[in-house]
């Protein structure tokens, strides 16, 4: 019996073992594996090495699972610490007012309604109009002629009437001319404050409980007033 022989023998001498070990198991562990290519790589002949394709293809494959694995847990791991630094980060936003795009705005009980739009160029004219339940014009608050960026409103809660609205939360839509002809509406941003926050699960977006006005994306958090 010749070298090749005597080599043939103890890699399928290992190769069973190592299988019959693993059929016990179910898998392919990588201590197994690593075994299997240490046999292989020590008893070849360098004058007539073995057939190592479909060696190197198993190692590539190897590879690539347990890699992908480590990457999966590698960024399970970064995921998860990335959403608690942010967490930690927004909890100092508990208590202070956030501006977010919404058609709802609060009138607080000391008749104050805070809303603001972002222009994305100028414009002869705009006004914040206020709805009642019934989709009546209730108030406005006329800004006039402003140019390109953030415009603020303030309603103190008095009706077109002349009355007092009670507090609580209307729809709100603002209103821009250009010109003698166009006429956009816009959906403004609205101020409300912030109760609390709740961590939703890794790949999940966090969610901000607004006062009066419930729960919302914190990415819908535009600005921090």
């Amino acid at each position: 019996m010749d070298i090749n022989q005597f080599q043939e023998i103890g890699l399928r001498t290992t190769a069973q073992q190592a299988a019959a070990d693993n059929k016990a198991r179910g898998e392919l562990g990588q201590d197994e594996f690593l075994q299997l290519m240490t046999t292989q790589l020590s008893n070849q002949d360098p004058l007539k090495p073995m057939d190592n394709g479909d060696f190197l293809a198993q190692i590539a494959q190897f590879g690539t699972v347990s890699g992908v694995k480590d990457l999966n847990t590698s960024f399970n791991s970064f995921a998860s610490s990335l959403q608690s630094s942010q967490a930690l980060q927004a909890s100092t936003l508990i208590g202070r007012d956030v501006l977010i795009e919404n058609n709802e705005a609060i009138l607080d009980p000391q008749g104050n309604m805070s809303a603001a739009v972002q222009l994305d160029r100028a414009a002869d004219n705009v006004t914040l109009n206020i709805y009642s339940a019934n989709n009546e014009l209730l108030g406005q608050v006329d800004a006039g002629a402003r140019s390109a960026g953030l415009v603020q409103f303030n309603w103190d809660g008095v009706t077109l009437n002349g009355n007092q609205a009670a507090p609580g939360n209307y729809r709100v839509e603002v209103s821009v001319k250009r010109g003698s002809n166009e006429v956009e509406a816009l959906s403004p941003m609205v101020a409300a404050r912030v109760n609390s926050l709740t961590l939703g699960a890794v790949g999940k977006e966090m969610q901000v409980e607004l006062e009066q006005l419930g729960q919302v994306d914190f990415s819908r958090v535009l600005q921090i007033l």
